[in-house]
């Protein structure tokens, strides 16, 4: 998959991403449906019967390092956030045929470290020294900075979705 992003295939993983996620829930007992093609703010509605879920799929291959988000014009990462069954699957997609990664992590959660990691990136200085653009619209989040939050709390732990919040 190298270098896939850069050939025009980031559609192509990030809908394979989304075909897990629903894969894993399918496999688990729950009701899942896409959301249609760029829906605003959600690619997976999901319920158990008794709760309802709203998924955002977050797509990278394991050869890079970081998701990536981009603000929308108002500074907001997330659409129609909410703190009640509100959650993001990161998947890290294999080159072999081997099962995805997953991290299920509540939005408002991604929503924060993003926000932290790009006021650190603008107090920073640059490469060279100079002031970063604020007006960047780029958000990444590390899974090697995050890696002992994701791993010990979120890494396949589906059942979060349906905890009681």
């Amino acid at each position: 998959m190298h270098g896939r992003i850069k050939a025009g295939e980031g559609t192509l993983i990030g809908n394979a991403g989304e075909h897990y996620v629903m894969a894993e829930l399918l496999k688990q007992g729950i009701i899942a449906a896409l959301t249609p093609r760029n829906a605003t703010a959600f690619d997976i509605l999901a319920t158990n019967g008794k709760y309802d879920a709203k998924i955002r799929v977050k797509t990278k291959s394991e050869q890079y390092d970081h998701w990536m988000w981009n603000a929308k014009q108002d500074g907001q990462i997330f659409r129609q956030l909410s703190r009640q069954r509100d959650f993001v699957v990161m998947v890290e997609l294999k080159n072999k045929l081997e099962r995805p990664n997953f991290w299920i992590v509540p939005t408002h959660q991604i929503n924060k470290w993003l926000n932290n990691e790009y006021k650190r990136w603008v107090a920073t200085p640059g490469k060279k020294g100079q002031q970063r653009n604020v007006e960047n619209k780029q958000r990444h989040l590390s899974h090697k900075k995050f890696a002992n939050k994701l791993d010990k709390q979120y890494r396949d732990n589906w059942e979060l979705i349906w905890k009681a919040i």
